[in-house]
């Protein structure tokens, strides 16, 4: 079992490395290639979508045929992408890219997840958690510090970097356990659906959607165009906060296994983080903006570590792929929402606003939120606020 969790955490790190070493400066580099912020939001946004579209068949295909092998195909796909990337440049030809590359992307995130929550997600949740998504900072981290220093040699660099990366993935993922495959039934993925938790679990999830869809859009512009940060500061931005996460998502690993409070600590990271989404329209320098970024990302860990335990919590093993593929499906599917809407905001109004207005519709759901679970106690028995 050690081993096995070593390599699905190898495999996420090395996933999240190149998705954000690349993520993270693709705003610029098309604005390199002459594209308007439109067109940047269009295509980030088509980054989600096409993920979007995926990633629920992916998630039920890889319960009833085989995660490892769903894995290893995202991998070659996801490689594949990045080499394309090193051959085009133009917004046309950049549209069935970055469709090709959401499909890959699609199904490693859903899948490598699925498969982990399948293997070791009934006991010890919250650690276990912790563990598995350490590695996903510290890639969320290094990654972008690696591309802000690879891409003063020119994009083509770190496309290939990335392509390089993902033959990695393939090759780890070679040596992961299986899970034994499922007789297929959308009766029974129904059922997990349709309760008030999971339910209030799928809206928390869209919403919590929307600030990645701003952040992917917006994030690394507003540092270049209004803070004026060179990629070096970029990249030392995002491994701050990568970094930063990693570190203190074992502590909230732990303080979830201590607690019964379902929800409880996942409205609460998503108000502090909406909160600080806010004061990011207001960020001065690279001092500011990094200590409003890290408080913002406390919320986020929070909030994200709650969101994979609470998906472990109410779903069966055996039909987790399907279900998280829903989950992260919605969540996609709001990333791109807030993208577009990003694009025509920073056009208008600049990069700033999209910050705020995010911020405060994201700290507007959770007090209406908490505010329908109290209302009722049936409400509040079920997540956990009240005892029999």
């Amino acid at each position: 079992m050690p081993v096995q969790i070593a390599i699905s955490s190898i495999i996420r790190f090395l996933l999240y490395f190149i998705h954000w070493m690349v993520l993270a400066y693709l705003p610029v580099v098309f604005k390199g290639y002459g594209f308007t912020d439109f067109q940047i939001g269009f295509l980030i946004g088509l980054y989600s979508l096409s993920s979007m579209f995926l990633m629920l068949p992916l998630g039920l295909f890889s319960d009833f045929f085989s995660p490892k092998r769903t894995i290893l195909l995202g991998s070659l796909l996801f490689a594949g992408y990045f080499f394309v990337l090193t051959r085009v440049q133009s917004f046309a030809l950049m549209i069935p890219a970055i469709l090709f590359g959401g499909i890959g992307a699609a199904s490693l995130i859903v899948v490598t997840e699925s498969l982990y929550l399948k293997l070791f997600g009934r006991e010890k949740r919250g650690m276990r958690v912790a563990v598995y998504q350490v590695s996903t900072y510290i890639g969320f981290g290094i990654g972008p510090l690696v591309g802000g220093l690879l891409i003063s040699h020119g994009p083509s660099l770190i496309f290939t970097v990335a392509m390089l990366g993902a033959i990695l993935i393939f090759l780890f993922g070679l040596f992961l356990d299986d899970f034994e495959p499922i007789s297929f039934s959308f009766k029974e993925y129904g059922k997990d659906i349709l309760q008030f938790k999971p339910l209030l679990l799928l809206a928390c999830i869209f919403v919590l959607g929307t600030h990645f869809g701003i952040e992917q859009t917006s994030f690394s512009l507003l540092m270049q165009e209004k803070l004026f940060f060179s990629a070096r500061d970029i990249g030392i931005t995002f491994a701050g906060i990568g970094l930063w996460m990693a570190a203190i998502v074992p502590f909230a690993g732990r303080l979830h296994d201590q607690r019964k409070d379902v929800f409880l600590f996942f409205l609460v990271g998503m108000g502090f983080s909406g909160l600080f989404q806010i004061f990011t329209a207001w960020a001065w320098d690279f001092r500011s903006l990094l200590i409003i970024r890290l408080l913002h990302t406390m919320g986020d860990t929070l909030a994200l570590l709650e969101l994979t335990v609470l998906i472990a919590m109410f779903f069966p093993s055996h039909r987790l792929g399907g279900n998280s593929g829903l989950m992260y499906a919605l969540r996609t599917m709001a990333t791109f929402i807030a993208a577009i809407l990003a694009g025509g905001i920073n056009k208008e109004w600049g990069y700033a606003a999209s910050f705020l207005g995010n911020g405060i519709f994201v700290l507007v759901f959770v007090i209406v939120s908490v505010g329908f679970i109290l209302s009722s106690r049936e409400r509040k028995l079920a997540v956990g606020w009240v005892r029999d």
